[in-house]
């Protein structure tokens, strides 16, 4: 029968550690307090990236430099606790991007799903595996993984959006694929060609309940992703002040997702997509979930309180609240507010990872999630 030695102090136990680190071996139980950890790790802190200060920032990047030299002039929303790694949250980074009038940016794809959301202007466009795709303030356009794009400015304005990426949940799980060679006809091509009628998946995806049977729907490496790739903001909008009437979510207020049209799904495998509107003087309850999550203020001011500190926002402020954090949202003043979203909840839900805790009224902590209800 073998003899059990004391743990802590014993010489033999101490070389039979050192024995086996020289095989790259690991006692399980001095690797316990890295994964048996009671609440997810905060690396990630609460974020605001105010449109007042980037967007300075922007117009003196467009004077100095050429878009065509520097691939794409951008900046990378750089979360403090993550800096200088150039990530919002350990699965998302973001950037913004200004357009002067007439320019483009290299066509490209990669592994990694994006989305484009426009802020300012009205000439802004991305073309997306031949199709096209306008955006102005509000609007949201989706790369799924896979499908070549660029990008440019067809006004006499500067045209500016916002990138969120899911980069560096491809580059956590070991699959990260950039290209740049694109070719058309065997020759090589900086920019893609429109192949598509304008507006091509919007005709054939923008009336709800109704999906064409003569058309292959997916496209791109992913075709699990939303064929619909422009979500136009004035029907967003329109939808959300037509529901002002109903109570709407505790927890975030008046809300919709972006979805799949053909499955309704989320709009992206791997990405979830929301528009809040919180009218005059709404205040949400209080939660936290596993998702992480980008937020822009599209439209109207207001107050998210982000594990105890207040965050003010107003148009086009950008901002990040990480996994498992409070939060609840306001909007102090009298007329509407928009929010816009991006998150990680769906690759979330794939994984069988979503959790989300509500505040109820008497201050109790609540599962919100079936799976994570105790009995």
């Amino acid at each position: 029968m073998a003899t059990v030695l004391p743990q802590s102090v014993h010489p033999a136990v101490e070389a039979l550690r050192a024995d086996a680190h020289k095989l790259s071996l690991i006692e399980f139980s001095q690797a316990r307090p890295v994964f048996e950890l009671a609440e997810p790790p905060k690396t990630a802190v609460p974020h605001i990236w105010r449109w007042r200060d980037y967007y300075p920032m922007l117009r003196r990047a467009a004077s100095l430099l050429d878009v065509g030299q520097t691939f794409r002039r951008s900046f990378m929303f750089s979360n403090p606790g993550l800096f200088p790694k150039p990530f919002m949250t350990p699965t998302l980074d973001g950037a913004c991007s200004l357009y002067n009038p007439g320019e483009r940016a290299p066509v490209h794809r990669h592994t990694p799903s994006a989305s484009r959301l426009g802020i300012h202007g009205t000439g802004g466009f991305s073309t997306v595996h031949g199709e096209k795709c306008n955006m102005g303030p509000g609007d949201l356009v989706l790369t799924p993984a896979g499908t070549w794009h660029d990008f440019g400015n067809e006004s006499d304005k500067e045209a500016l959006f916002i990138d969120i990426v899911n980069d560096p949940l491809c580059m956590a799980l070991g699959a990260t694929f950039y290209e740049i060679d694109y070719r058309e006809n065997g020759e090589p091509k900086n920019l893609q060609a429109v192949r598509q009628p304008l507006n091509h998946s919007t005709k054939l995806y923008s009336r709800g309940g109704i999906v064409p049977t003569f058309i292959k729907h997916g496209r791109g490496w992913n075709p699990g992703a939303s064929p619909l790739w422009v979500y136009r903001y004035d029907a967003v909008r329109e939808t959300l002040s037509g529901l002002r009437e109903q109570d709407g979510d505790p927890y975030d207020g008046l809300m919709i997702e972006y979805v799949n049209p053909v499955n309704g799904e989320a709009a992206m495998p791997t990405m979830s997509f929301h528009m809040r509107m919180l009218r005059g003087g709404e205040k949400t309850a209080e939660h936290r979930h596993t998702s992480t999550t980008v937020y822009c203020a599209v439209e109207g001011k207001g107050t998210t309180w982000i594990g105890g500190a207040a965050f003010e926002w107003e148009r086009n402020d950008v901002f990040v609240i990480p996994s498992w954090t409070w939060h609840q949202h306001e909007n102090g003043g009298v007329g509407d507010a928009f929010l816009f979203s991006v998150s990680d909840e769906a690759a979330m839900r794939k994984l069988a990872l979503y959790r989300e805790q509500g505040r109820a009224n008497a201050g109790e902590i609540v599962e919100t999630v079936p799976e994570f209800t105790v009995s």
